[in-house]
């Protein structure tokens, strides 16, 4: 999967502070008025701001996902305000593209296997977290930011025209060919 990094504000000029990155990765809950969300969406899919004058062009480094157009203004304001970067780049700052992914999409041929596709219906109930929970793997606000990556996952799928049924055994179609849904 080819990744291309967007340009920090650690490129400019040293900071005179360093965070550590850290090895492993934490989940932050952010509730935020629907105005921002919808602001940092369209950052992050590159499309018009509404009631905003700027050009789509000057938006187009921005990483292409929502929490990394988070982590870069987060980034670019530590810089400014305190001069702290951090010791490394930060994951979500890399834009992640598909070309395989792409091909298949432009040729309708399939995404997701039957198994893959089940799994990620699987990921959005709270059921398939219980045990972790239970066991202290991880507490239910990482099951529930999971859950919410699940339907995202799916949502995605769905926005560009491949369905995912209920049913263990029903295949992953495209809308334009509702009937192969049906397969078994």
């Amino acid at each position: 999967m080819p990744e291309t990094t967007t340009e920090t504000t650690t490129e400019a000029a040293p900071a005179k502070h360093t965070a550590s990155l850290g090895t492993d990765k934490g989940t932050i809950l952010i509730n935020v008025e629907n105005g921002i969300k919808d602001l940092i969406t369209a950052l992050a899919k590159k499309t018009k701001i509404e009631d905003c004058d700027i050009s789509e062009e000057e938006f187009k480094h921005l990483p292409n996902s929502q929490t990394g157009v988070v982590v870069y203004l987060l980034s670019k304001a530590l810089k400014e305000e305190f001069d702290i970067a951090f010791d490394g780049e930060p994951v979500s700052l890399k834009i992640r593209g598909n070309a395989a992914m792409d091909k298949k999409v432009a040729g309708k041929k399939r995404l997701l296997t039957r198994d893959q596709k089940n799994h990620i219906l699987e990921k959005m109930q709270m059921s398939y977290y219980e045990k972790d929970i239970a066991s202290g793997k991880i507490n239910i606000e990482e099951a529930m930011t999971s859950i919410k990556a699940a339907y995202e996952e799916k949502s995605e799928f769905e926005k560009m025209g491949y369905m995912l049924p209920q049913g263990l055994t029903k295949y992953p179609y495209w809308e334009t060919d509702e009937e192969e849904g049906d397969k078994e």
